[in-house]
């Protein structure tokens, strides 16, 4: 078995979260451009492929899941879920046939969708037995999938210019291949205690449960809904620099990941929920401020707001889902990855959409609409947890 010998640190599994991110930024940014530049499909094709591919890999994640809290190997189903990515990279590389493409991705990249909520309940296990804090060690884990997003697509963009898809998507496998060599060495197998395997595993998760999930669904939502609309948004309705979308991307990433890693601090003053609702209040002002802003300095200035939302938003919402249900780690940590998926897929969704009968400005309001109702959640939350300690 390998060991982790001096190597045992909770570094090792932020590596593994920046690995794991990698791979999905070298991917996802690129698929709509794929498909309509290089198979030559209509872009209606880009929803039935986000769809299908979206749809399979939410069952298959949850299974998987399912089966972590059962006890089996988080470490095997992560090294199976690698294995499927690089088996649909394979597919994607050698063929100009959308069926095979789409066939592909129901079968196999929807398996490697699975690779970051495994690679969650991996680190959950390992932190579960270690004197650590765990609400940092989730953001720091978090703030390390934001790392690889924050610098994963344009190296993924720069690279496509001179090797193509086929060069960009190898370099994808190469850093699956790297993800799989790095858990089988580093990475012992997790050693299940009898408490997790048969201590209520199918435990219910009560409705403050799915408050949550909702919120955090309607949250992607409307963050999706902004980074739709904002590159048309501000180029071509606002008539502003074109370099102004990657300006505004950079200096949020920059501001979010240390809210994230400062969040546990934050939370020995204040609690998780109360938080988390200040992140989507924040959000709502962002969205509300985007909306009306006009100039570039505005629309920088904004990115505060940003920052603070998805910066708490990041960092609290895995450790806030566990919190409530920690006999199943494996099922909450599939359900928490699914609510991002989710929300993209329907935030990008009703951009399109709104875009197509108003503006993408008013794919904003639509935002907003999000934000606000994810604080209404958090708020009920907050009232069916105060019931259920009042009851107790």
């Amino acid at each position: 078995m390998p060991s982790m010998a001096p190597l045992t640190s909770s570094k090792l599994f932020i590596l593994l979260s920046i690995l794991t991110g990698l791979v999905g930024a070298f991917i996802h940014p690129l698929m709509s451009f794929f498909l309509v530049d290089e198979l030559q499909v209509p872009p209606v094709y880009i929803g039935i492929y986000m769809v299908a591919v979206t749809l399979a890999g939410l069952v298959i994640s949850q299974i998987l899941g399912g089966l972590a809290d059962k006890g089996y190997s988080a470490r095997k189903m992560y090294i199976v879920a690698s294995v499927g990515i690089i088996l649909a990279l394979i597919v994607y590389i050698n063929s100009h046939m959308f069926a095979l493409i789409l066939v592909a991705g129901v079968c196999f990249m929807a398996f490697g969708n699975a690779s970051v909520p495994q690679m969650l309940t991996l680190s959950r296990q390992w932190a579960d037995d270690k004197p650590i804090d765990i609400t940092q060690f989730n953001a720091r884990i978090r703030a390390g999938i934001s790392v690889a997003w924050m610098i994963g697509p344009p190296i993924a963009f720069s690279l496509l210019a001179f090797v193509g898809f086929p060069g960009v998507f190898g370099m994808a496998i190469l850093i699956a291949i790297l993800g799989i060599i790095f858990v089988y060495k580093f990475i012992p197998e997790k050693q299940q205690k009898s408490t997790s395997i048969t201590d209520k595993p199918n435990v219910k998760p009560p409705y403050s449960f799915w408050c949550l999930v909702l919120a955090i669904v309607l949250a992607s939502m409307g963050n999706n809904m902004y980074t739709a609309s904002l590159p048309l948004y501000t180029i071509k309705e606002l008539s502003l620099p074109s370099y102004t979308p990657g300006v505004l991307m950079g200096v949020v990433a920059s501001l979010e990941i240390p809210i994230m890693l400062f969040c546990n601090r934050l939370c020995r003053v204040f609690k998780k929920k109360d938080l988390l609702i200040v992140s989507f209040i924040s959000g709502l002002i962002f969205y509300a401020g985007v909306f009306f802003a006009d100039t570039f300095w505005q629309l920088l200035l904004l990115q505060v707001f940003n920052a603070i939302f998805y910066g708490l938003f990041g960092g609290l919402g895995l450790t806030l889902m566990q919190e409530e249900l920690p006999s199943r780690i494996g099922f909450t940590s599939a359900v928490y990855s699914n609510a991002f998926k989710i929300g993209v897929m329907i935030g990008v969704s009703c951009t399109g959409i709104i875009a197509q009968f108003f503006s993408f400005q008013f794919a904003l309001l639509g935002a907003m609409c999000a934000a606000l109702c994810a604080v209404i959640l958090m708020l009920v939350f907050s009232y069916l947890q105060y019931q259920v300690v009042k009851q107790s």
